[in-house]
């Protein structure tokens, strides 16, 4: 028998399934969809077992090892990983690598014995340790030269070893023996009377009243037996459960019953509700029908900003929620991953990454804020975290419920079109208005002397929300102290050396920061062409607002939320509990802060340079702004009725002056753009990004390949021209936009007749690069 492997080494050369022997002990217990050890080449590399058959002319290999007694990637995997292929065209073994588990893929060391110590250097001796053994990680190639001088030699040998990358936790346990025959045991009576049947930890018996030396000595002489019990790496919270009891609202329960009835088959809904309408109450009673049919629940947010209030509301009312995103440590997410996969846990909690887990029976898919781009994966392999849950409940015959307060404009399209099941919820419970929006030109500031970031109706509002002890939160969506500094004398800029791009200056690090191909360097209070000290900071960011929202209001308690301060794990969740705790008045933040939190106290949102939003270069921009202005504006007046003003220098556009009004108009003004531009919903968009070393070469292979597609008739080609971010690193960016009505993989076999070690390409579906 032979198998048909895909190896995990993301090559383009190698983009393809290799044949290998099955043992003959191996032929009952394999399966497709198992992970697998193969040699390739010199060396041992994990793979994916993808078909299984009795003839072939190619295999000459045996597989080394099987790591799996059920399959990893099972059916409904298998199918989203192809789609995902026939969509982008990507290498198969980073598509595995994206969709499995990193924590469940191998990692590989080499294992040198040293043979022969007279033969090596004394420098290199002295790595081994007293068993003549030296361990290397794979991506270390500091000793290459020596390992392949002195294996050549006899002097050592080489093994190739590999592990799983994360492991299960076991921690050594105790356990009385009641049937021991240890005679002298009657010295410990009074704490062995007290362990009964129960297991427990070393600490655990020296509470009792056990030294460590008598531990032994009842382990030696069999009154307690060792056990190695499994340890689940739990996620911890700082916050405290408390389970709300809420009754639905007339519309809310009409919403529920009509998904409920539905909740068997496979059936798309989406929620459109004003900010603070309730869709969690609905989210929350459907997660409660479904556990009644002993099935599971994944329930996704965009940013790990939002699991801290998801996950409360979920603890507080349900006892097994496993909470899966990239900043827990690899034990925790495995653990999450396996509890999910065997049953163990009936509700998952996640962002993006957690779209591909596997569920022992899942029966519903709830998708919170949908509207955001960070369900879009556009590095490394490209795919939309709601195209691939949507085709996962296809599969499973299930229902996916999307909840935003601003759809998507394609999406509330295809919704008005019988593509989803639309329900809306236009009003906040128990009365609550929507706050009140006003919007303040800071031409008019200049005109009136005010100099300051913050408008004179800005400043006096929140002076009064302090004198309340109510909160205020401040959206300024730049991240760092300046976008630049420059030398007042000669004019110098400093950029990145490999992009061109001005570096981001950071005060509080006093580094200057490349936000592209992460290039850091210091700050340097000279220039470095005419070394003048006349160094100026230009224009503002996150940490400058800071700085002056703690001098004018000298009294207030501010947090700051952006990226450069939630890097270490747990930090989003601890500015969160403490804003929300009310341990401090203002909270500055970029984006992150715009989305589904919940704060009681907040009866005032303002947002510096609205207008900034629509610089970007997309017909998307007006989107994102509104999106951002309304999701930001749901922050206020929650409980009480609440304020939001504005600030910008042009405020005359339709996505800021439609942020005081229902999302309806909006999406009319959006539509009528798009339509007369023949972008979505009424064409599809993609965008081809082509990089290289020559910007010559990197032109004229796009144009090439622009020649190419144009023969497909229902394709539409605007570009080459330079991509927004000209050269990241030492390459060139062009970008192509597509528009077409029909799909057709011929694209794909045009991009391989250019693409080359020189060029570059990669393709972005019914999506925009920006």
């Amino acid at each position: 028998m032979f198998a048909s492997v895909i190896v995990d080494i993301k090559n383009k050369e190698i983009n393809r399934q290799f044949d290998y022997i099955i043992k003959d002990e191996d032929v009952l217990s394999i399966k497709r969809g198992m992970r697998v050890v193969v040699p390739f080449g010199e060396q041992l590399r994990m793979g994916y077992v993808i078909s299984i058959f009795d003839k072939s002319e190619k295999a000459n290999k045996e597989i080394v090892d099987i790591l799996d007694v059920q399959p990893t990637v099972d059916e409904e995997t298998f199918k989203i990983i192809d789609d995902i292929y026939e969509k982008t065209h990507q290498i198969y073994a980073a598509i595995f690598e994206t969709v499995v588990p990193s924590q469940i893929q191998l990692k590989y060391k080499k294992q040198i014995t040293l043979l022969n110590p007279d033969l090596v250097d004394a420098s290199f001796k002295q790595l081994f340790n007293h068993k003549n053994m030296l361990t290397i990680s794979k991506n270390n190639h500091e000793y290459d030269y020596k390992l392949r001088k002195y294996n050549a030699m006899n002097a050592i040998e080489i093994k190739q070893i590999y592990e799983q990358k994360t492991k299960e936790k076991y921690e050594t346990k105790y356990q009385f023996n009641k049937n021991h025959q240890y005679q002298r045991a009657s010295i410990y009576e009074d704490v062995l009377i007290l362990l009964k049947d129960q297991i427990y930890s070393k600490d655990e018996l020296i509470d009792l009243g056990l030294s460590i030396s008598s531990i032994k000595t009842l382990v030696k002489h069999g009154v307690l037996s060792k056990l190695e019990v499994k340890i689940k790496r739990d996620v911890s919270h700082v916050f405290k459960l408390n389970d709300k009891k809420i009754s639905l609202t007339k519309d809310q329960s009409k919403i529920f019953e009509h998904i409920k009835i539905g909740l068997n088959h496979h059936e798309k809904h989406l929620i459109k509700g004003v900010t603070g309408s309730g869709k969690t109450e609905i989210y929350l009673n459907l997660i409660e029908e479904v556990l009644k049919q002993h099935k599971q629940v994944m329930i996704l947010v965009p940013e790990i900003t939002l699991i801290a209030p998801m996950a409360q509301r979920l603890k507080s009312k349900f006892d097994d929620v496993e909470i899966y995103h990239s900043a827990l440590s690899s034990g925790e997410r495995l653990d999450a991953y396996i509890a999910i996969k065997e049953g163990e846990s009936r509700i998952l909690l996640g962002t993006r990454s957690a779209s591909f887990l596997p569920f022992k029976a899942l029966g519903l898919i709830i998708i919170d804020e949908s509207h955001d781009d960070s369900y879009i994966q556009n590095e490394s392999v490209i795919y939309d975290a709601i195209d691939v849950l949507e085709l996962r409940a296809l599969i499973k015959d299930i229902s996916i419920v999307l909840g935003s307060a601003t759809p998507k404009v394609t999406r509330y399209y295809q919704a008005k079109n019988q593509v989803y099941q639309l329900h809306e919820l236009n009003q906040r419970p128990n009365g609550i208005k929507l706050p009140h929006i006003e919007l303040v030109d800071m031409k008019d500031e200049l005109k009136a002397s005010n100099t300051s970031m913050f408008s004179r109706k800005l400043e006096q509002a929140i002076l009064d929300r302090l004198s309340k002890k109510e909160q205020v939160m401040i959206l300024f969506n730049r991240k760092g102290y300046a976008p630049f500094v420059m030398c007042r004398t000669c004019g110098h800029v400093p950029t990145c050396p490999t992009c061109g791009i001005a570096l981001t200056y950071y005060k509080d690090d006093q580094k200057l920061k490349c936000h592209y191909c992460g290039h850091e360097e210091m700050y340097k209070d000279h220039c470095s062409v005419c070394q003048s000290t006349q160094i100026k900071e230009v224009g503002v960011g996150i940490e400058q607002v800071e700085k002056a929202l703690k001098k004018a209001f000298s009294q207030a308690r501010i947090l700051r939320m952006d990226a450069n301060v939630t890097k270490t794990k747990g930090s989003h969740e601890m500015i969160w509990h403490q804003f929300n705790e009310a341990d401090a008045d203002i909270l500055l933040g970029t984006q992150m802060i715009a989305k589904g939190l919940d704060f009681p106290k907040v009866t005032l949102v303002g947002v510096l340079m609205a207008d900034l939003m629509l610089r970007i270069p997309s017909y998307l921009a007006s989107e994102k702004a509104y999106t951002l202005l309304t999701q930001i504006s749901g922050r206020s007046g929650r409980f009480t009725q609440g304020d939001v003003i504005i600030q910008g220098y042009d405020l005359n556009h339709y996505a800021i002056k439609h942020a005081k009004d229902a999302y309806e108009t909006f999406y009319q003004s959006a539509l009528y753009d798009r339509k007369i531009a023949n972008y979505e919903p009424f064409m599809h968009i993609a965008q081809l990004l082509v990089e290289g070393k020559s910007y010559l070469k990197t032109y004229q292979n796009a144009f090439r390949l622009k020649k190419h597609i144009e023969q497909i008739n229902t394709y539409s080609v605007l570009g080459p021209t330079p991509a927004y971010i000209k050269k990241i690193g030492d390459d060139y960016r062009f970008v192509m936009t597509l528009k077409y009505k029909i799909f057709d993989s011929k694209i794909f076999e045009y991009i391989d007749q250019v693409e080359s070690k020189e060029t570059r390409i990669k393709y972005y579906p019914n999506q925009e690069l920006v």
